[in-house]
């Protein structure tokens, strides 16, 4: 049995390919570098954007199943407003008739390789209408705690893996998981992380912008409100120091209103977003993570890339595959903001100290690179297909 793919086509079968969403960006990192070798192809089932958020490479051919952009109404497109054929009916609003029958021939017409779906109910397409010589991948970008608090997510995912070739998590904790909930699956469960975006740092950074900066979507999951909370008793001791949030969001008018309350509106900026985030990096000295649940937060490799030592609470989950309490950063564990602040405090007056996990967090972002990243895609995807053709 060879460990390698060879010269099999992959398939990444997403929900939005332009979007701006951190599955979009994960994928088009990896189907980018597999081009290199080998023939990839992605199947995008809407584009609601006028342009791309992460560019596809030319060598990566693009099919695009319905466009939606310019704000096509459901009233002309009838199939839109039928509800999905699949069963079980994924939890997703946007699934339909119309998006079955496209998914439907989209899939029929993959007559050999690998299709790699991103999303519950992509998986559940792909196990419904794919051709039997086609290796069949489902491709997690949450967790399973969040996965199973959906009951729709729930019992589309229980039947779909089991009828997977392979599925890959984030997490050593969601692959436990996973296989504790279908002991009696064939499918081979995989832990692969996803890859940092850009170049690592040669050299370790000064640190001492006296900056601690944070980014996401501004909804109450990401936990900025409690992040905020954290801060302010560093800002109070350290007027010099600021905190920077970059993102958009629902959220974006609570916490404007918080922070004025709070009187600090001069040390603690919502700044929006930024599309040169590895900047804004380079210019800060300690990233913050308060969130309540990730997948696997890719922002914190990224800061890793720039030298910046992390602090964030050990929510579910990821975190703490990440961090190495002491070692790249600080770990807090859940429970009041005020630990949190503590960490904060530690690392805003402890100069050494941030050089030191920064250093080794330049150290421990060369496992994320694209191309040890795509070595693993690759051994893990050579495995199934030559276990399937050793059973054909």
């Amino acid at each position: 049995m060879t460990d390698v793919l060879g010269s099999e086509p992959i398939t990444f079968l997403m929900h939005d390919a332009f979007g701006g969403g951190g599955v979009a960006r994960t994928t088009a990192n990896l189907a980018n570098h597999l081009s290199r070798s080998r023939d990839v192809r992605v199947i995008s089932l809407y584009r609601r954007r006028p342009e791309a958020r992460f560019e596809l490479d030319d060598a990566v051919d693009v099919t695009l199943l319905d466009d939606l952009r310019g704000g096509r109404s459901k009233a002309r497109r009838p199939l839109a407003r039928v509800p999905s054929r699949l069963r079980p009916q994924p939890s997703e609003a946007t699934m339909s008739l119309l998006s079955d029958l496209l998914l439907r021939n989209a899939i029929r017409r993959i007559t050999s390789g690998v299709v790699v779906s991103t999303r519950p109910s992509l998986h559940l397409a792909l196990t419904a209408y794919a051709r039997p010589g086609v290796t069949t991948v489902g491709w997690d970008h949450l967790n399973f705690p969040a996965r199973y608090k959906n009951a729709g997510q729930r019992a589309v995912l229980r039947t779909a893996i089991p009828r997977l070739d392979g599925y890959v998590v984030l997490t050593d904790e969601d692959a436990e998981d996973y296989r504790g909930d279908l002991p009696d699956a064939r499918t081979e469960i995989q832990v692969i992380r996803n890859s940092v975006t850009w170049p690592i740092r040669e050299r370790p950074p000064a640190l001492d912008s006296k900056v601690v900066v944070a980014a996401g979507r501004l909804v109450p999951r990401k936990g900025f409100k409690r992040l905020i909370r954290a801060f302010a008793p560093v800002a109070r001791r350290h007027p010099d120091w600021q905190l920077h949030i970059y993102g958009r969001g629902e959220q974006r008018e609570q916490l404007q209103a918080m922070v004025a309350r709070l009187g600090l509106e001069q040390q603690i900026l919502l700044k929006g977003y930024d599309r040169d985030f590895p900047s804004v990096l380079a210019n800060a000295s300690v990233y913050a993570m308060a969130s309540l649940s990730e997948g696997f937060p890719m922002v914190l490799i990224e800061a890793m890339t720039t030298g910046l030592p992390l602090i964030a609470f050990d929510c579910p989950r990821g975190p703490a595959e990440i961090i190495r309490h002491g070692s790249n950063g600080l770990l807090i564990p859940e429970g009041p903001f005020r630990n949190f602040t503590e960490g904060l405090l530690t690392l805003v007056e402890d100069a050494e100290l941030r050089t030191r996990l920064g250093t080794q967090g330049l150290r421990d972002a060369e496992e994320y690179t694209i191309e040890n990243i795509s070595a693993d895609w690759e051994r893990f995807l050579g495995r199934l297909t030559a276990g399937r053709a050793a059973a054909l």
